[in-house]
C-alpha cells in the first residue's frame, strides 16, 4: 500500500512538472518536425520521460532535462527515416516528399510571416540555438545540454543563427521598402 501511495505520488509530481512545459515543449516539436508529427514527438519524450522519471535528478531543470529527450527522440526518428530513404533509394524504390517539411514549420503562430520564413530559412544547427535561447529562454548551458555541444559552439551557432536572421530581415524589408538602403546598413551591424 505504501509503495503504491508513492508512486501516485511521484505520478503526480511528474504530471505537475510536464504540465508547466508542455506549451514549451509542443512549440519546441514544432520548430524540429512537421505538425503531424510534433505532436507524435511530444507524447513520445513525455513517456520517455514517465519512463524514466526515477532517472531525474531533483533540484534540476526539468524544462531541460525534458527538451533534451525531446530532442534526442527527434535524432532518432531522423536518422532512421534517413536510413529508411537510403534504402529505398539503393533499391531503386521512389522515395515521397512529406507535406510538411522541416523547413516549413514554426511554432509561434503569433509571428509575423516576416520573421517566421527569415527563422525558417536558418539550417538547423542554427535554427534551434535560436529558438531555445531568444523563444524559449534557455541559458546558453542549457542549451549546450540539450544540443549535445560544447557551450563555445552553441554561442558561436547563436551568433551566427541571429546574423543570418538579421540579414534576412533586413533583406525583407529592403524589398518591402520599409528600409531605405542606408537605414538597411545600420539595422544589419
Amino acid at each position: 500500500m505504501i509503495r503504491r501511495s508513492r508512486q501516485r505520488a511521484a505520478r503526480a509530481a511528474f504530471e505537475a512538472e510536464v504540465e508547466r512545459v508542455l506549451d514549451a515543449l509542443d512549440d519546441f516539436a514544432c520548430t524540429l518536425a512537421p505538425p503531424a508529427e510534433a505532436d507524435d514527438l511530444t507524447q513520445t519524450a513525455c513517456l520517455r520521460a514517465l519512463e524514466h522519471w526515477t532517472r531525474f535528478t531533483p533540484g534540476t531543470r526539468f524544462k531541460t532535462w525534458i527538451f533534451t529527450i525531446l530532442k534526442n527522440e527527434f535524432l532518432t526518428r531522423h536518422r532512421s527515416e534517413r536510413r529508411r530513404t537510403a534504402l529505398r533509394v539503393e533499391l531503386g524504390v521512389a522515395v515521397t516528399e512529406t507535406a510538411d517539411g522541416l523547413e516549413t514549420v514554426l511554432i509561434a503562430h503569433q509571428w509575423d510571416a516576416e520573421v517566421r520564413d527569415a527563422l525558417l530559412a536558418l539550417p538547423e544547427s542554427f535554427r534551434v540555438p535560436v529558438y531555445l535561447k531568444d523563444v524559449a529562454g534557455f541559458a546558453y548551458a542549457e542549451i549546450a545540454q540539450i544540443s549535445g555541444c560544447p557551450l563555445g559552439t552553441v554561442m558561436s551557432r547563436l551568433a551566427r543563427g541571429r546574423a543570418l536572421l538579421r540579414a534576412t530581415l533586413v533583406r525583407q524589408a529592403r524589398e518591402r521598402g520599409l528600409l531605405a538602403g542606408s537605414a538597411a546598413q545600420r539595422v544589419a551591424r
